[in-house]
């Protein structure tokens, strides 16, 4: 079957949109309650440790490009060769979700969630690349940027808001925990079934990807897209981790004793308030992923490029002005917005030049993804570099210097955008002439 006779379905996208939002869901699990389990747990853990299991858990995304060889390279006769890699891997880590309360010994939890943590993302950045090589096998390019924009705005929210979900949830089970590994599980192997309601094209067999790898890293024009990705993503750690730390140490619910561990474990309104902030932050993220998927379809993805860098840009400078807590939560909303328009606009340019390997477009996708993952984690390893060496300033102060910082990061993302060839990417740019 040809792309040219699959109907890209209204469901296609739904189906997407959910497993999307299951993968921000694990990578939830290990930012925000397995922490908390494990401080329960143990009762002692140090910030090192964790920043230790979130770090290593988290590796397998940035070796994307990896698991695109396999999903472009090997297929499993009439299951093709995407489903089988978004299913099989999935199942796996699900069923490890649901193995894992009876496997934990309190001498041996910490180096179990370490170990299975691993196994469990992998699972989750395999399927993730298999769904983007889906995505760019059936979607007609003149909707790729709404269609990757909706999905990765779903993600981020899994992200953002499958924290305070996840603790209401644990709260309605009666503090059970387990129940929420096994659930959450049971839920992986159920949401990656419904792959095999869309229908894949068929594809050449005779993929030689040495042949292809050396196509795709060896031509100057994809180095300057591999740096744009890099930049891309390097206020996404700030956003998704420290601003609402920061709005809620604006508020008077910390009185002067500010945002100490302590703290934080006795003052359950800080829970409600991060849950409405994450909240907010996402509903952003949806809006700016509809809009800047809009865009960068029906408009000019040049454009989209640009306006979300400048949002994102001016939003974190927003960050500073000393306003009230309201204003404030705005602010995180336009903040979350930016970055799901300037996702939706980067999948939309990154996924067009993806289909000129039409034989390794997972791979390439998956590459630059790769590129946009170090980049966020180098933003992060720099926020921790700048938290360390502004001790001694006010909160406020730090904040603001590493917001500020973030802003000056986002806007130079233009400069190695500048440098692709816009017939790369641009739909239809001869009739805009």
């Amino acid at each position: 079957m040809e792309k040219s006779d699959v109907e890209f379905k209204k469901l296609n996208i739904s189906i997407f949109s959910l497993n999307y939002f299951i993968q921000g869901l694990n990578q939830s699990m290990f930012a925000v309650i397995v922490p908390i389990y494990l401080i329960l747990e143990l009762k002692t853990v140090a910030s090192e440790d964790i920043a230790l299991l979130t770090s290593t858990v988290l590796l397998p995304f940035a070796i994307k490009f990896v698991y695109g060889i396999l999903s472009d390279k090997f297929s499993f006769k009439k299951l093709g060769r995407r489903k089988p890699w978004i299913i099989g891997p999935i199942s796996i880590s699900g069923l490890l979700w649901v193995i894992l309360p009876f496997i934990i010994t309190p001498k041996s939890v910490f180096m179990t969630f370490l170990i299975s943590g691993v196994f469990i993302i992998l699972g989750v950045a395999i399927a993730d690349t298999a769904i983007d090589g889906l995505i760019l096998d059936i979607c007609p390019k003149e909707q790729l940027g709404r269609t990757q924009g909706i999905c990765w705005g779903i993600r981020s929210v899994g992200i953002i808001t499958g924290g305070p979900l996840i603790v209401a949830i644990y709260l309605l089970v009666g503090g059970n925990i387990e129940v929420i590994f096994i659930g959450l599980g049971i839920v992986m192997i159920s949401t990656s079934l419904t792959i095999l309601f869309i229908k894949e094209i068929i594809t050449p067999k005779d993929i030689d990807i040495i042949a292809n790898l050396k196509l795709i890293f060896g031509k100057a024009k994809n180095w300057k897209v591999y740096i744009y990705s890099l930049f891309n993503s390097f206020v996404d750690g700030v956003i998704f981790v420290f601003l609402s730390l920061y709005i809620i140490i604006q508020t008077p619910l910390l009185g002067a004793e500010g945002a100490t561990i302590k703290i934080l474990s006795t003052n359950t309104n800080l829970y409600t308030a991060n849950a409405f902030i994450s909240f907010i932050i996402g509903l952003g993220v949806i809006v700016g992923s509809l809009i800047g998927g809009y865009i960068s379809d029906l408009k000019s993805r040049k454009i989209s490029v640009y306006a979300s860098l400048l949002i994102t840009c001016s939003s974190l400078l927003l960050l500073l002005i000393p306003v009230p807590i309201p204003i404030l939560i705005l602010f995180a909303f336009l903040v979350g917005s930016s970055s799901g328009w300037r996702t939706s606009s980067f999948s939309a340019v990154i996924g067009q030049i993806s289909t000129q390997y039409p034989k390794v477009a997972s791979t390439y996708y998956a590459t630059c993804n790769s590129f946009a993952n170090i980049g966020a984690v180098l933003g992060l390893q720099i926020t921790g570099f700048l938290f360390a060496s502004l001790i001694g300033f006010d909160s406020y102060m730090i904040y603001s210097i590493i917001f500020l910082f973030m802003a000056f990061l986002s806007i130079i993302g233009i400069i190695p955008f500048r440098t692709i060839n816009a017939e790369e990417y641009e739909l239809n740019l001869d009739e805009k002439k």
